[in-house]
């Protein structure tokens, strides 16, 4: 690659960093410090909350007229940037940024990104897929000891001064299924392993009956229904696709064993609310644990509050010191290959 100064605009939405500022002057100067060919530039980009969700499930909506204003310090900085690190970007990033070559997303979804036409034959476009997988992988493990212990059961006696002993089940030579098994999902593998339980796993690139060291048996797509007639856990773990839209329904449910845990920390938009709120109030399904809905945030009047035996947190299953600092990790590495003209990793490839 030539010497010529390179432009690193930080664009990210800064309310999403709760990190003192000392943290991000101290990983600015990392990433100074790769090169002396690296001018670094902080100016937030940030879609609505709403638009930013809709960007990734409703792409055939216009959503252009809703994108947020641009100021002009922010058409400055995207005018000069070559690399971009970002949760969105606008939606004619393309035009606003002739000497844009790589955009790195700050989280594993990067469906509101693509949204803007990334990749394409002149940007990359990589994702941080893997920086929240041993905090999600350990919030999922949390979720199963709190339902199978029955930990608020427990909690509640306490606080009601009862002295009623209540005992639960214990998880090792129990059955889980992991759908999807990207970083997250193969975390959440190793985890339960190690618990004693039997690991079953579908994977997207799979094909039934493929050996893999992390699962005890891994199916492919098309066998899902098969995966879950057994496991006393499902988790779901995977991106959001056309194809994962809606994936876990009421015949997904029906199909898991009576008492069955269903746990989602992967994309609200795999999920069918409705029918997993049936399958709950039916007596169906034990418990379920939802660290992701479709609409955030959720709305007074969603159903899911008040299903039972459901327990909701509002997309808190990160760390975030960790996340940031796995982020800039990522970040910086990928920096490195993409002045040495190297692969990148967890790069995206073009849509054909």
């Amino acid at each position: 690659m030539s010497n010529d100064l390179v432009t690193v605009a930080i664009m990210f939405p800064a309310s999403w960093d709760h990190r003192p500022a000392e943290a991000l002057a101290a990983d600015v100067a990392r990433l100074k410090a790769i090169s002396p060919r690296i001018e670094v530039v902080d100016e937030r980009y940030s879609d609505p909350d709403e638009l930013r969700l809709r960007r990734g499930q409703d792409p055939a909506a216009d959503l252009r007229r809703e994108a947020a204003p641009l100021t002009a310090a922010q058409r400055e900085v995207l005018g000069r940037a070559e690399v971009i690190l970002a949760q969105d970007l606008p939606f004619d990033v393309r035009d606003l940024a002739p000497r844009l070559r790589w955009v790195q997303g700050v989280g594993a979804g990067i469906s509101q990104l693509e949204s803007a036409g990334l990749p394409d034959e002149t940007v990359r476009l990589t994702s941080a897929a893997g920086v929240n997988s041993v905090a999600i992988a350990e919030f999922v493990l949390a979720r199963m000891l709190q339902l199978f212990k029955r930990l608020p059961e427990i909690d509640a006696l306490q606080r009601d001064r009862t002295w009623q002993p209540t005992y639960g089940r214990q998880l090792a030579g129990r059955s889980i299924t992991v759908v999807g098994l990207g970083a997250i999902g193969r975390r959440v593998a190793v985890l339960s392993r190690a618990l004693g339980m039997q690991v079953h796993a579908v994977r997207q690139s799979a094909r039934t009956g493929d050996l893999d060291p992390d699962v005890d048996r891994l199916f492919g797509p098309d066998d899902l229904l098969s995966a879950v007639s057994g496991a006393d856990v499902v988790v779901a773990a995977v991106p959001e696709s056309e194809q994962t839209r809606d994936l876990f329904d009421a015949k997904v449910f029906a199909t898991m064993p009576a008492g069955g845990v269903f746990i989602n920390v992967g994309r609200g938009s795999a999920v069918n609310e409705d029918d997993l709120v049936a399958a709950l109030e039916d007596g169906h399904l034990r418990g379920a644990a939802l660290d992701v809905v479709k609409q955030e945030p959720l709305q007074p009047g969603s159903p899911l509050w008040d299903a039972p035996n459901l327990w909701v947190s509002p997309h808190s299953a990160a760390a975030p010191d960790e996340h940031w600092r796995n982020v800039f990790d990522l970040f910086a590495g990928n920096l490195e290959r993409y002045l040495a003209g190297a692969a990148l990793v967890n790069q995206i490839a073009q849509r054909r």
